[in-house]
């Protein structure tokens, strides 16, 4: 199923949107469309101030999204999709399964959002310590970014560019898979004492770095022809946390070429740093 990824704010008016894609591809393009929504899991929106369970609850909107896409189908994922690096993964789900897909933000002010929030039922709302705290999380997408691209920014008040969309999914090549996306067997007996060194080695040059350079230099990553920009200083914490995120990742998707695993790092590095 080609993928429509919606993403904004809490009560920004996702759900809707996605009942009105749902109704243009079935109606007027002929399509099967399936809806995997976030709301049909949550059935209590505390789970949004509990980490553990917020990411469990990815894993399986995650783990759903692959058992669904296939090249036919339209599958539209509503949820809020805030975090880029979550974002990431679910367009690397989508090459390897040689689908396109496109990005719709649905840019509504929190002061609007909040308010559509309070008309909902009571057992429905977000409280405003949480709704808070998902809008300050939100990282917003840009069209720049080849996993949020194509993007489109849909206003409250826009009809939605529903001919774009069509021809987004359907009049252009999925990305071909590659071995960063695709899972294949593992090929070297070795391959995770190479990437424990691999990323090891990128984690101690950033850090490394950083004694010496400052905020705009460019770290040349090891064993790769990638330039690290640093953009702020980073904490040898935060480096560390991802990659961790990195291996288990990528132990689901092993590559024989240090160059190769070095760029996945750096790739999935990049995309998870705020």
């Amino acid at each position: 199923m080609p993928l429509i990824l919606l993403t904004g704010y809490p009560s920004s008016g996702k759900t809707t949107r996605a009942q009105q894609l749902k109704e243009y591809f079935s109606t007027v393009v002929g399509k099967n469309v399936v809806v995997l929504s976030e709301n049909d899991i949550v059935k209590n929106k505390h789970i949004y101030s509990d980490a553990s369970k917020e990411k469990e609850l990815r894993s399986t909107l995650k783990s759903e999204m692959q058992r669904l896409i296939n090249q036919e189908d339209i599958l539209i994922l509503d949820g809020g999709n805030y975090i880029k690096g979550y974002r990431y993964e679910l367009y690397c789900s989508s090459k390897s399964n040689k689908t396109t897909q496109c990005t719709l933000h649905i840019d509504t002010s929190s002061e609007q959002a909040w308010g559509q929030n309070l008309k909902q039922e009571e057992t429905c709302q977000y409280s405003q310590e949480i709704f808070d705290a998902l809008v300050m999380r939100y990282e917003t997408p840009d069209g720049r970014n080849r996993w949020d691209a194509p993007l489109f920014t849909i206003q409250p008040e826009d009809e939605l560019p529903f001919e774009s969309i069509a021809a987004a999914l359907y009049e252009r090549k999925a990305p071909a898979p590659n071995q960063s996306t695709q899972s294949l067997p593992l090929t070297s007996t070795n391959f995770l004492y190479e990437l424990d060194c691999v990323t090891q080695e990128i984690v101690n040059r950033v850090v490394e770095a950083q004694k010496t350079c400052v905020v705009g230099d460019e770290v040349s990553i090891p064993n790769s022809n990638e330039k690290f920009l640093l953009k702020r200083r980073y904490q040898l914490s935060e480096l560390s946390r991802i990659r961790r995120q990195f291996i288990s990742f990528a132990k689901t998707h092993p590559v024989d070429d240090i160059p190769r695993l070095a760029a996945m790092f750096f790739q999935y590095l990049t995309s998870h740093l705020v």
